[in-house]
């Protein structure tokens, strides 16, 4: 083809662009010389020469790479920089093709670092090397340079070994995922994933112009290898710092979230042979992803989809049959774990763990709210709310806010049933209703005594097992009662009057008599009167009260006049009462005076003006 005296033979894993060099030493030409015939001569002829005889495996490729040199730095056979092995090269004198991957940075065989530049001036290496034997610079003989031994584990080395087997044997048989890729494959997604995992530290991006350079690409297959030798954790590592290097900008979406590598897995990295790559990808976002997923994502699978955990409330809902109001109050109670993000537009949005949200429903049992409650157990409501507050009964969701209810667990309720019951009552039982509100005024009176009976200090009879829940319906001896402490809270309402009683017998309305134990007119003191606080006036008090006011009624009498006109006549006098409708501070629908001496004469004098 080359039409030239000498033509060598090719070893069977020498490179093209050394063994064109080689030719043209052989021909005593130079190697520029023999590249420009090598461009020159037409396509036909070239396929010709390389399919004539059998020729290393990357002739092909790098024949073309010479020819039509491609405008980007991605390359697997990279001719820019070249690099080799001093023992290899001593001992065979010729240019092996392996050097010309751009990933393969060490010897596979001789577990030595390839060398890209001379170890003595640093100028860069070239094929020329192979016909000078020492460098064109200072002169310094590549064949006894010194070089860095490595360990087996190295991940370089490790990226090295598994290049040259793909390269030499390329059927990977019944293999799969990473053991299934051709040299080609394993070479473009180690050159991805190694750029992504580099970013983790420094700024680089596919686009660096040195990627084949000595000082790149040690570093890349590097990083590569060591997430391949420790796949699928080290690159479940590896997403899971790219999401943290690039929190500042979460945006909660995938691709802002993980930034050019996911684009690398479902673009660049689309071919089948890395369908293991997505699917470990996906299984990262199903376990870690916190954000939402929207359903008309196109590149995730479906199954992706489906296993989600993080839901926004209104699918939770769907999904649970819970309300979303009760998944809110759970969230805000803190039973129910959220994630919080914010849209480009400002809006705020949240999303819910589905799983912990399916096991809050399973465990919820039908939550009772206080009207269910107060029916079930036969207690008040304001008797429901003491036990929801000192615990004894258990609820979700905190205190309820306004227009929500109580939702009270009926594990709870059935917990408040004591192993055993008395198998018959005695003559003088009562009910637990009686026992509240006879013996028990305060608000921690009947929690304490359900405490007893659930831990069965305090006996009780039950009518029939229907009722075992009923507890207001419970009976339950008085003289356990009293041995226990508990006694008959008596009423002290019998010391005086009510206010009502009071008002009865001052002859004036309820909310007069009221009005004026507000003002402090009518004596009247506060007593215990069963669960409630009462106020009560005592005979005393009425007495007082008789003695040192009068009514405008009784006024008006006297008067032989109506109750309206007296306010007027007796203001007239220059008597102004204590109390009345037109007093803002003794605000009362009667007026009321004060029984003095001169008030009491001056009626006196009106009565009988002869006297």
């Amino acid at each position: 083809m080359f039409y030239l005296l000498i033509n060598p033979t090719p070893m069977h894993d020498e490179s093209l662009m050394g063994y064109l060099h080689r030719l043209a030493h052989s021909n005593c030409l130079s190697g520029g010389e023999v590249l420009e015939l090598f461009k020159e001569i037409s396509e036909d002829s070239v396929n010709e020469w390389l399919y004539t005889k059998q020729r290393p495996l990357s002739w092909n490729l790098v024949a073309e790479e010479i020819r039509t040199p491609k405008v980007t730095n991605q390359k697997t056979w990279s001719l820019a920089c070249s690099k080799y092995c001093s023992v290899c090269l001593a001992e065979g004198l010729y240019w092996r093709e392996l050097w010309d991957l751009t990933l393969y940075t060490t010897c596979a065989f001789h577990q030595i670092e390839l060398l890209y530049n001379c170890p003595k001036c640093k100028t860069h290496s070239s094929p020329k090397v192979l016909i000078n034997k020492c460098c064109d610079v200072c002169g310094y003989s590549v064949l006894d340079s010194d070089f860095l031994s490595l360990t087996s584990d190295d991940p370089r080395a490790w990226i090295s070994v598994e290049l040259e087997h793909r390269v030499r044997r390329p059927d990977s048989g019944k293999a799969e995922g990473l053991g299934a890729l051709t040299y080609q494959q394993l070479h473009d997604l180690a050159m991805r994933i190694g750029v992504r995992a580099v970013s983790r530290k420094r700024s680089i991006t596919m686009k660096v112009p040195e990627v084949a350079s000595g000082v790149v690409a040690p570093e890349l297959a590097n990083a590569a290898g060591s997430v391949f030798r420790g796949w699928p954790e080290a690159f479940h590592s590896l997403l899971a710092d790219l999401m943290e290097v690039r929190n500042s900008q979460l945006s909660w979406q995938l691709v802002s979230a993980f930034g050019p590598i996911y684009n690398d897995v479902y673009l660049s990295l689309n071919d089948s042979c890395f369908d293991f790559v997505r699917q470990e990808f996906e299984r990262h976002v199903i376990q870690q992803w916190q954000g939402p997923l929207a359903k008309r994502n196109r590149r995730l699978s479906e199954c992706t989809l489906l296993e989600h955990r993080w839901l926004p409330f209104s699918k939770a809902k769907r999904l649970t049959g819970l309300p979303e109001a009760f998944l809110r109050r759970m969230h805000s109670s803190g039973d129910l774990e959220t994630r919080e993000f914010h849209y480009p537009c400002g809006k705020i949005g949240a999303v819910v763990d589905i799983n912990q949200a399916r096991r809050l429903s399973s465990a919820l049992n039908e939550p009772v709210n206080l009207r269910e409650a107060s029916r079930l157990l036969c207690l008040s409501r304001k008797r429901i709310e003491q036990l929801i507050s000192v615990g004894v009964l258990k609820t979700f969701g905190g205190s309820p806010k306004a227009g929500e209810q109580w939702l009270i667990s009926y594990d709870s309720i059935a917990d408040l049933a004591p192993n055993s019951f008395l198998p018959l009552p005695g003559d003088d039982f009562i009910t637990i209703s009686q026992v509240a509100k006879h013996y028990l005024p305060t608000a921690d009176g009947l929690p304490q005594l359900l405490t007893a009976i659930q831990e069965g200090e305090i006996p009780v009879f039950c009518r029939a097992h229907a009722e075992a829940i009923s507890i207001g319906e419970w009976l339950i001896s008085p003289r356990v009662l009293h041995q226990k402490g508990i006694t008959l809270h008596a009423s002290k309402q019998s010391k005086g009057l009510s206010i009502a009683e009071a008002a009865k017998a001052l002859g004036m309305k309820e909310e007069v008599a009221y009005a004026l134990v507000r003002a402090g007119r009518l004596g009247s003191q506060t007593v215990q009167c069963s669960r409630r606080s009462a106020q009560v006036v005592s005979l005393k008090d009425l007495d007082h009260f008789k003695c040192n006011y009068i009514l405008s009624s009784e006024i008006g009498q006297i008067l032989n006049t109506s109750p309206k006109s007296v306010c007027f006549h007796l203001r007239l006098k220059g008597f102004e009462p204590v109390a009345g409708p037109s007093l803002l501070k003794a605000q009362c629908r009667q007026n009321v005076w004060r029984r003095s001496k001169k008030l009491t004469a001056y009626l006196k004098s009106v009565t009988n003006p002869g006297g």
